[in-house]
């Protein structure tokens, strides 16, 4: 009997033994399971923050991107008191004003959009400085004042330079991250991100459909990149809208597809050919009801000769519908000669006509 229960104590006691090795190593395999699988999240999460870094894109566009030194003449009034010299009582000759911009190189043989502010209509030299810290005079190709662009190419037939690749700006999207690269202030050059905030934006010309973004646009951004997550240049920073002289968050960038047009007949014909139509537009109605309502025709304009009259409605152009997005689109970047179609209504009658456009002085 005492050597039966002695038994039972040793199996008991074995039994206890066992069930603590299994806790200690179930505890063990947590505390070590717990360990690798944080380090492992910690992994997974430093990895996964890697794709909110845009360094691919600002290295992939940033070299295309120089800065612009200008000298401006400004002419003096001769009329007004201040233009005479109050010790020696001579006239001042017109002034040199220094500018600082941006501009984007768009082909490997040097020619580069920029602003037409930044060089200024009576440009006396324009020096053009490379991301890698090379500088070069730059040549005056052609100046476009309704939209505020121009042409400039560097004088150097022996080296090709760093172009950007340029994206289809029609195709973004509102709460799309876009970059502002360019030389703030003079600093030199700087990248700020944001989001576009609007498309289609009108300010102050007839030409203007801008791009709005919040990215922060300072003086000497102007002509400098708006490029997006893959390094393409969607637009060309030319305006921001500020009550400080400061960056406010509201950016406006001429679009990459109005751009290219303008660079295109720039470099072929040194200026821009335009369509007139003769025509314009009543804005209440537009305002008001979303309709696009002839307001007046130009006598012997392209419109009057083409049958348009005052309060027809614009139904379609050419066969899309007449908003005025597509209006824009449509007429303000048509070419003399190109003949365009619409359909309006006329005294509750849907007539066809087709308008062949002008040359616009």
């Amino acid at each position: 009997m005492l050597k039966n229960n002695t038994m039972n104590v040793k199996s008991n006691k074995a039994l206890i033994y066992f069930i603590f090795s299994i806790a200690v190593g179930v505890a063990i395999g947590l505390i070590f399971s717990e360990f690798f699988l944080n380090k492992k999240a910690k992994l997974s999460y430093s990895e996964n923050n890697l794709s909110y870094s845009y360094s691919e894109a600002v290295i992939k566009a940033s070299p295309a991107v120089v800065n612009i030194y200008s000298q401006q003449v400004i002419n003096q009034s001769r009329d007004s008191r201040r233009s005479f010299n109050s010790i020696f009582n001579k006239k001042k000759e017109n002034q040199i004003k220094q500018s600082l911009g941006s501009g984007v190189i768009l082909s490997s043989d040097g020619y580069i959009l920029t602003n037409l502010h930044v060089i200024g209509n009576k440009a006396l030299k324009v020096t053009i400085e490379l991301y890698d810290g090379r500088k070069y005079i730059g040549q005056l190709v052609g100046i476009d004042e309704g939209t505020d662009l121009a042409v400039i190419k560097i004088k150097d037939e022996e080296n090709s330079f760093p172009s950007i690749e340029i994206e289809d700006s029609d195709s973004v999207k509102i709460g799309d991250i876009v970059l502002a690269i360019g030389n703030p202030y003079g600093l030199g050059q700087s990248v700020s991100m944001g989001i576009i905030s609007a498309t289609g934006r009108e300010f102050d010309n007839p030409y203007s459909n801008y791009i709005q973004t919040d990215a922060s646009i300072n003086r000497g951004n102007s002509g400098g990149a708006l490029i997006d997550a893959k390094g393409q240049l969607i637009g060309i920073n030319t305006l921001m809208q500020t009550s400080s002289g400061g960056s406010e968050g509201i950016g406006l960038a001429i679009p990459s597809t109005t751009a290219l047009e303008i660079v295109s007949d720039l470099i072929q014909y040194g200026e821009v050919r335009r369509g007139w139509l003769g025509f314009s537009i009543d804005r209440q109605s537009l305002i008001q009801f979303g309709r696009i309502v002839i307001a007046d025709t130009t006598k012997d304009g392209p419109a009057y000769l083409a049958g348009l009259k005052k309060n027809d409605v614009i139904n379609t152009i050419d066969s899309k519908a007449a908003t005025y997005d597509n209006l824009y689109k449509t007429f303000a970047r048509s070419k003399p000669e190109e003949e365009i179609k619409i359909s309006i209504t006329r005294d509750n009658k849907e007539i066809d006509l087709m308008i062949k456009t002008g040359k616009l002085d």
